[in-house]
């Protein structure tokens, strides 16, 4: 039992991949969920939504890579996959070395907007923070690029075969973080208690899954002196266009949400954002299996290995129309009962609201997959500027429909939307050869056989 275990969830395999992230996906949900139990109550919902203020401020300078992190890791998978590794390590240091620039380049912004013209802003976090909200500030600027770090660290693993040994550790991190943190607050600690936490944590983890890459592949360090301006140049292109899919999800997530809110109040926000929290949990369970085939796609695209790329394409589009098409009936038929009983009958969404979402939900299972194998390959131009253009088209129709529609007006936009994003996606995975008739044809079966493999029986 225990070697075959071993077979199936070696680091690099698939079935390894899929459940780092099953397994990542489920500490996650309990780290929300206990964090929100216990800071909420002990700090307060007015420090508590302080805290929850000022720590969206490292998911924003996560993004200060400009893309580079993803881009690079996709590259040095492929020039691993294909044995060039001497590009794998060049790639690796010139990484390391741009980011050693824009860290501290990005402290002493933050320090130079805390303490200039954002000041006042963050003072108004002091009572909550005990009157050090500016430190608490800069703590967590340096948590943000300790966590760049830690990027780069998993990049290096991915590239190498460890993508899934690196998910393990980064969960294993955030599930010490957190009840450290928990157990700091409940002591009495505060919010620049719980910011060192969370960056020392990150620290030591960065540290920790460097030296684990290093002693894996200690080749990576060997990279040529000098070539980050040239790598800067090769992965320019790639990398602005994955910087630009956060622009393109906000723009699809938060955007109708802003629109309602403004055009028709926020007693109109529930009903669409609680419908579709509900549809978003099953689209969050079908994208787990494309991310974590992401790293095998890209080998498998470097090598040229067409039966590979096929197979991880149908298990993604497979998993989707298994999970989504019950899923989105379900919803349509239950999901205006099921929304009064979760709210007490606060929220009483209307069917066709319900349905729309619905439709959303299908869509987005659909496109979602495909761009993420898309991104495993640096292709991520190939939807991320449409991406952004139909976010703001979107944007604006839902805005005309909103004073006649109500919140109907941004779930029939979130549809219309994801649609549109389906049908781009799919145009441009059979542009690439990803999609072809065949492919699809044979999709049960390949679904089939993966899954007699995972489970270690034969279909």
């Amino acid at each position: 039992m225990t070697g075959w275990l071993r077979r199936k969830f070696a680091p690099g395999s698939l079935a390894g991949n899929i459940g780092a992230h099953g397994v990542s996906q489920a500490v996650n949900l309990a780290v929300q969920f206990l964090s929100i139990a216990v800071l909420s109550r002990v700090w307060g919902l007015e420090t508590y939504g302080t805290w929850l203020i000022l720590f969206t401020l490292p998911a924003y300078l996560a993004m200060g890579d400009f893309g580079f992190v993803t881009a690079a890791a996709n590259d040095m998978t492929a020039a691993v996959a294909q044995d060039r590794k001497r590009d794998a390590a060049r790639s690796f240091v010139a990484l390391g070395r741009g980011m050693m620039l824009v860290g501290p380049a990005s402290f002493l912004i933050a320090w130079a907007l805390v303490a200039g013209p954002l000041a006042p802003l963050v003072a108004l976090a002091d009572p909550a923070a005990g009157g050090r909200a500016a430190l608490v500030v800069m703590v967590l600027v340096a948590f943000a690029i300790a966590g760049q770090q830690l990027a780069i660290a998993q990049a290096g693993m991915r590239a190498v075969g460890a993508y899934s040994t690196g998910i393990y550790v980064i969960t294993a991190l955030t599930a010490v973080e957190t009840a450290s943190v928990l157990i700091a607050v409940v002591a009495g600690g505060g919010l620049l208690e719980a910011a060192a936490i969370y960056c020392a944590g990150h620290v030591a983890g960065a540290i920790l899954l460097r030296v684990m890459l290093l002693r894996r592949a200690p080749w990576l360090a060997d990279g040529s002196p000098g070539a980050l301006r040239g790598e800067v140049a090769r992965l320019a292109a790639p990398a602005l266009a994955m910087a630009v899919v956060p622009l393109g999800y906000a723009l699809a997530l938060q955007g109708p949400v802003a629109v309602l809110g403004a055009l028709a109040g926020a007693a109109a926000v529930p009903a669409f954002t609680v419908v579709r929290t509900m549809s978003r949990a099953a689209v969050q369970l079908t994208t787990l299996v494309s991310v974590a085939a992401g790293p095998n796609f890209t080998a498998a695209s470097a090598r040229d290995e067409r039966e590979r790329q096929a197979e991880l394409v149908a298990l993604s589009l497979g998993t989707a129309l298994v999970v989504l098409v019950p899923a989105a009936i379900a919803l349509s038929v239950v999901g205006p009962e099921l929304v009064r009983w979760w709210t007490g009958g606060t929220v009483t969404p209307s069917v066709w609201l319900v349905a729309a979402l619905a439709a959303a939900m299908l869509f987005n299972g659909l496109w979602v997959p495909l761009s993420n194998l898309l991104m495993a390959v640096n292709r991520q131009q190939r939807f991320s500027y449409a991406f952004v253009a139909l976010g703001l088209v979107n944007l604006a129709v839902v805005a005309l429909l909103v004073p006649s529609l109500g919140a109907l007006a941004a779930a029939l936009g979130a549809a219309a939307l994801d649609a549109a994003m389906a049908l781009w996606l799919a145009l441009q995975a059979r542009r690439l050869g990803m999609l072809d008739t065949e492919a699809v044809r044979r999709a049960p079966h390949r679904l089939a056989a993966l899954a007699g493999r995972i489970t270690g029986r034969r279909p």
